[in-house]
């Protein structure tokens, strides 16, 4: 009984953690930020769907250096 009740929540954990974090918001910072980048140009609809994890990949790397951007300035203002 336990088992069961603790795969299903690992089950929905899991399903927030990938659809949620990485498909939704990665995606959607990578591409605000490709499209701020080439000024609208890229990605197209056709190029969402072909390179769907490239476009992540640049949100993760976004994210990574937003929070190293904060940490330096409270690291020089202290």
């Amino acid at each position: 009984m336990f088992e069961d009740a603790a795969r299903i929540v690992g089950s929905i954990v899991r399903f927030i953690v990938q659809d949620v974090i990485l498909d939704f918001v990665l995606f959607q910072v990578g591409r605000g930020v490709l499209l701020t980048i080439t000024l609208g140009r890229y990605p197209t609809r056709k190029d969402c769907e072909r390179s769907h994890r490239s476009i992540e990949w640049v949100g993760a790397l976004t994210l990574v250096v937003i929070w190293l951007a904060i940490v330096v300035y409270n690291n020089l203002h202290e």
